[in-house]
This record gives C-alpha cells, sequence and structure tokens, in this order.
C-alpha cells in the first residue's frame, strides 16, 4: 500500500490531517462508546424502574450481568464507557447498586444542626439584662465593683449590692443608675436625674443614707451615723444591712418615687 493510502487527505488541498489507521482507530473507538452508552442507559432505565417499584430485582440483577458481559469483551472500550456511565449517573443523582445486594433507596442528608457562636454567646452574657417591667437594666460600672471588692474580697457585700439594684430596677418605675464619686455610690431615679440613696460599705456591712423622712420606717433597722462627707452635702439617715432587707427595699423604692418631695 502506498504511504498516500494510508493518510487522510483534505481533497481540497490536499494537506494531511491524520494518520489514516488513526481516523479508524477513533471511528471504531466512537461506534463502541455508542454501543456501551445504549448499555447504560437500559440498565440506568432498570434501576429506576426498580426504584418506582415496576421492575424486580432479579430482572435488574440480571441486566446488569449481562451489560457488563457485553462490556468486557472490548477492556479498553469497557473501561472508558464505565467512566462515562459513573460520570452521568453522578449528575443524574441515580444510586449505582451492586448486583449482589438489593440497591438502597436514596435518603436525603440531613442538614447539620448549626452550632451557635462563640462570639455570640459573649455578646448575649455581657448585654443589659431587662427587668420584669420591661426596663434596660444598665450595668454596674468596672470602677465600682473593683471598689467594692477592695473593701470586701470575698464578694459578699457586692453581691448583696446587686440584689438591691436589680431588685430596685424591677420594682421601681423607671430606670435607676448607679455612679460612684469619694467612696459612695449614688442611687439615681435616672428619669428626674436625681439622687435617692446613697450606699457605702462601713463596719463589714452595707450603709445605706436615705432621706430622714423615712426614719419612722426604719426604726426596726440597725440604724448609724452618717458620714461626715455625706452630712455636709445632703440631709440624711442611714442604716446598715448584711443582706437583702425588704423593709429597707420597700423605703427605696418610695424614695425612688418621691424624689422631690420636700417635707
Amino acid at each position: 500500500m502506498k504511504t498516500a493510502n494510508k493518510c487522510l487527505i483534505a481533497k481540497e488541498s490536499g494537506i494531511l490531517q491524520m494518520p489514516y489507521e488513526d481516523y479508524v482507530a477513533i471511528v471504531a473507538k466512537a461506534k463502541e462508546g455508542l454501543r456501551i452508552r445504549e448499555v447504560k442507559n437500559e440498565v440506568l432505565a432498570s434501576l429506576q424502574g426498580f426504584l418506582g417499584g415496576k421492575i424486580a430485582v432479579a430482572e435488574v440483577s440480571a441486566k446488569i450481568d449481562n451489560a457488563r458481559t457485553d462490556i468486557k469483551k472490548e477492556p479498553a472500550a469497557a473501561e472508558k464507557g464505565a467512566v462515562e456511565v459513573k460520570a452521568e449517573a453522578k449528575a443524574e443523582a441515580t444510586p449505582e447498586p451492586k448486583a449482589e445486594a438489593r440497591p438502597e433507596p436514596k435518603v436525603e442528608a440531613q442538614p447539620e444542626p448549626k452550632a451557635e457562636a462563640k462570639p455570640a454567646d459573649k455578646a448575649k452574657a455581657s448585654a443589659p439584662r431587662t427587668a420584669s417591667n420591661g426596663m434596660e437594666i444598665p450595668p454596674i460600672k468596672k470602677d465600682i465593683s473593683d471598689h467594692f471588692h477592695k473593701c470586701d474580697e470575698s464578694g459578699r457585700l457586692f453581691s448583696v449590692f446587686k440584689q438591691y439594684y436589680a431588685c430596685l430596677n424591677d420594682a421601681c418605675g423607671g430606670t435607676v443608675r448607679v455612679t460612684m464619686k469619694d467612696g459612695f455610690c449614688s442611687l439615681w431615679n435616672y428619669d428626674e436625674w436625681e439622687e435617692f440613696a446613697f450606699v457605702d460599705i462601713f463596719e463589714g456591712q452595707l450603709r445605706v443614707a436615705v432621706n430622714p423622712r423615712y426614719t419612722e420606717s426604719l426604726e426596726s433597722l440597725n440604724l448609724c451615723e452618717v458620714p461626715r462627707l455625706l452630712s455636709s452635702r445632703h440631709n440624711l439617715i442611714c442604716v446598715q444591712v448584711d443582706d437583702l432587707n425588704k423593709t429597707l427595699l420597700e423605703v427605696m423604692v418610695k424614695a425612688f418615687e418621691e424624689v422631690g418631695l420636700t417635707v
């Protein structure tokens, strides 16, 4: 055979396109690919029929076995066809069961529950609390907590003070704020921006100062002297407590409500 007969030559230009033998091999592989595709489509149709309850397991297994026998006739083409079948089956989201076992129905993966982000937990923990009356409880500033812990390392008195603070915000008809100056905590009616009580630590207890008009209501408690610095600024009486006292709390709520009242 002449060299020209062994090559595929363009009729118009006479330019060599590719070796003739390569062309013949490509055509043969294309035909084999079409045959494998037909086998694949038949197997997929059988599987879909089985999943729909229209075809028995034995029939599906038989068709799969026949397909395997046909494909083994051409090892190279079979390998190529298997890759195509696997790729297209994956694209169509169709399960590929084993011939020996009954294929399991497709089960959609359940989304995993989202874990709460730790930064969100921290932000939630640091956010201002809300009282039962819907009012936001302003946080106690760090310099106040540091002052209490400096005077009482156990932290017990600061815990008692926080109970009073939370209860006042819960029971009063407005917002209670606390500031500190010269070692004394001032409790404010935030709406009127006026002080109604003063708190400090004296002899290992909380010392609370209020207006003298509440003397009769507080006579059952432990009355004590008024700090000189406070007495120079306000007319007050003082009581000492080491726990949350209902009588004192009621008087403080009343003092909050009667801010600006003169006797």
